[in-house]
């Protein structure tokens, strides 16, 4: 009865390069927030959890000037994981959740589901095709301040051990190097302590001798620093650790009377020994087993008051530092009294101190924000000064029994005229944390 009456279809019109003013709008917020993102157009709707990742990054830097850290325009281009297409480019918008910027000027990425799917999420699209380009530009700012992209920091990650601080062979050395010293320097109980007190030069030889050291700075205190260290693949004998490393924690915040958790910026004085190639017949086979003692965590029974008591053998370990140069630190009669007090006095390092042990080496972690408040006032008085001051450092292991006599020292060395305050010539270290 009716006719058919055939029509023919209206082809509907995809607006290419039109865009209203609502996307305009949206467009120009992104570009005041210099935040693009380019794409292809695709058909094909995305199901799957999708994440972009950037895979290429170039720097433009600018140049350094004495009032700025510095001024520069950073760009980011990078291809996402998926697959290519062949359609026209366009311009669409994305979320925040996608990458932000932090307050530092640093990229943050952020794994999102794509969820397009069903029109379950239809304020985003994802393409199957991306450029991501971002960009910002970085303000000037003063020389104090600092951020993670420019910073005046140095930061190291996985350092070779012993290249920060150079040694020197010279009679006189200069300033900011390390030496090998005679262990006679120090002055350690004799073979008559026991009866009458009496201290002389120790013996002048030690086992482990001197082969570098390191000075980092340290956001938090940086325990078992080995591990954060790149150390030369040393075979021993198997009786001893071909290397010994100490690591002295220095604080650098301002000392409390009530210290809290012992934690803040500081320093890591890192000192390295290799054991001698000799030390069987240098030294004796007492000191030998006090040594292994050390090291393996021995326990012994202590005679005291009412009765005997077990501690452990590493309880005995001294620290030993001498100022060969005090009238060039002090300034005041009461700074020579407290410097004259303690300078060149074996003090006990218990409980301040932690021993690591790892398959060629032995460490010492001494813990100075540990110390007493009198101890971490003086050296926060002198830590300034300390750039004029020539130190000996040393270790031994106090002897108990008249048999361990004389005391010998474990290892030591000199460091001449150090700078302890850190004018942007400190590295830090970048630990695994």
């Amino acid at each position: 009865m009716g006719g058919c009456v055939s029509s023919h279809a209206k082809k509907s019109r995809k607006p290419r390069h039109h865009r209203t003013k609502k996307i305009r709008k949206h467009e120009e917020m992104m570009k005041r927030n210099s935040i693009f993102v380019r794409t292809a157009t695709t058909r094909k709707i995305i199901t799957s959890n999708s994440t972009f990742n950037l895979t290429q990054m170039e720097w433009h830097r600018g140049q350094f000037d004495a009032n700025v850290i510095c001024q520069e325009e950073l760009w980011f281009d990078s291809h996402s994981k998926i697959n290519e297409s062949d359609s026209d480019d366009d311009f669409v918008s994305v979320h925040e959740d996608g990458f932000r910027i932090s307050s530092s000027g640093q990229v943050l990425q952020h794994e999102t589901s794509s969820c397009i799917a069903e029109n379950k999420c239809p304020q985003i699209q994802i393409r199957k095709s991306a450029i991501i380009r971002l960009s910002f530009k970085r303000t000037s700012l003063d020389r104090e301040e600092t951020t993670e992209i420019c910073s005046a920091r140095k930061y190291l990650y996985r350092p070779r051990p012993g290249l920060l601080i150079p040694c020197s062979t010279a009679e006189k050395p200069h300033s900011g190097c390390w030496s090998a010293i005679d262990p006679s320097s120090f002055r350690l109980r004799d073979e008559n302590f026991f009866k009458d007190k009496t201290k002389s030069p120790a013996p002048g030889y030690c086992p482990y001798t001197p082969i570098g050291v390191d000075l980092f700075t340290c956001p938090k205190k940086v325990n078992h620093i080995a591990q954060h260290l790149e150390l030369p693949s040393i075979k021993g004998d198997g009786k001893l650790p071909p290397l010994l490393i100490v690591n002295i924690q220095l604080p650098t915040y301002p000392t409390a009377m009530f210290n809290g958790d012992s934690d803040g910026e500081g320093l890591s004085l890192v000192l390295y020994f290799k054991l001698s190639e000799t030390y069987e017949k240098d030294i004796s086979s007492r000191f030998q087993e006090s040594i292994k003692s050390l090291i393996e965590d021995d326990k012994e029974k202590v005679k005291g008051f009412a009765k005997e008591s077990v501690v452990a053998f590493r309880e005995r370990l001294k620290i030993m530092v001498g100022v060969l140069n005090p009238e060039e630190l002090v300034s005041s009669s009461t700074e020579r009294k407290l410097l004259h007090a303690y300078n060149e006095k074996p003090v006990l390092s218990r409980p301040q101190h932690n021993f690591y042990q790892g398959s060629n080496y032995f460490e010492i972690d001494l813990d100075i924000h540990r110390f007493s408040y009198i101890a971490r006032k003086g050296l926060e008085a002198f830590r300034e000064r300390l750039r004029n001051g020539i130190l000996n450092l040393g270790l031994t292991i106090q002897a108990q029994k008249a048999e361990e006599l004389p005391e010998k020292v474990l290892c030591c060395l000199r460091l001449n005229k150090i700078d302890f305050v850190n004018h942007g010539q400190i590295p830090t270290i970048v630990s695994h944390s």
